[in-house]
């Protein structure tokens, strides 16, 4: 006990036992503390929602296993299924193996790629040395026709209307040099980020990253949707196009195929 400010032993009766005053003042200091809750780790939420009501996806666990179903958030919905993560992780293999392309295959197309960047390079440098001589030739134009004016050989209507006609294609070629040497190979970049994710895809098989895995069909898609437990996926161009050619044939993809840049509308992968 506490008599004058001093500690002092006390010799009556205690109330309650020391024991039972300490476990009384953990439970009090324990009182406002925020208790952690335990999470379970999802690790497909947020990858799809519901075919049926469009609302998000959440999970659960039951007897050990993850199950995936439709908050029912947005109402009624008509979507009574659960799916269990094993079955979906199959289904996300599946689909991921129609959008891969092997490490040997990878290397090929790239080989590919810069043997075309290198021809790309010449054909470039031809055009725009013809675009130049083209150039020359309405500035040549230009001045003869200036000089016909100043001579009283052109009235001033028709040299106004003849120069207008020369500028115009002056500057039609000025424009398509600009556009040859600033974006010429503009699709090469997109195209290797493009053949590299497909590679991607292989390694994702092997490794079994779940998160991994999710954030790849997020970027190469959206609105992928879950519909009677099965993934429904909604892929970008181009890889809707690479996954509709591995399903319809068992041939290994070639670069001139599906690859050729004039053929893609290729953006940043991320």
């Amino acid at each position: 006990m506490i008599y004058k400010g001093e500690y002092h032993l006390a010799t009556h009766e205690p109330i309650i036992s020391k024991k039972l005053f300490d476990k009384v003042q953990e439970v009090m200091k324990n009182r406002g503390r925020v208790h952690e809750i335990k999470k379970h780790n999802f690790s497909f939420l947020g990858l799809m929602k519901c075919a049926s009501c469009g609302a998000s996806i959440t999970a659960e666990k039951q007897k050990g296993h993850h199950y995936y179903r439709c908050t029912k958030k947005k109402g009624l919905c008509q979507e009574k299924h659960f799916l269990r993560e094993e079955n979906l992780l199959e289904q996300i293999k599946t689909y991921l193996q129609k959008v891969s392309l092997s490490s040997q295959d990878t290397e090929k197309v790239l080989f590919e790629l810069d043997k075309e960047k290198e021809q790309a390079k010449e054909q470039t440098k031809t055009t725009v040395q013809n675009l130049k001589i083209q150039l020359k030739e309405i500035e040549t134009k230009l001045e003869k026709l200036l000089d016909l004016h100043l001579e009283d050989n052109l009235s001033t209507e028709e040299y106004s209307v003849k120069k207008q006609k020369f500028l115009t294609e002056k500057l039609e070629i000025q424009e398509r040099i600009n556009d040859f040497e600033q974006k010429g190979l503009s699709w090469l970049e997109p195209a290797r980020e493009f053949v590299l994710s497909l590679n991607q895809a292989t390694k994702l098989l092997s490794s079994e990253n779940k998160e991994e895995m999710k954030t790849f069909l997020k970027n190469i898609g959206s609105n992928h949707i879950l519909q009677n437990r099965q993934l429904i996926f909604s892929l970008k161009i181009p890889y809707d196009l690479v996954a509709e050619q591995s399903e319809a044939t068992t041939n290994l993809l070639t670069f001139p195929k599906w690859c050729a840049h004039q053929d893609l509308n290729l953006g940043p992968f991320a």
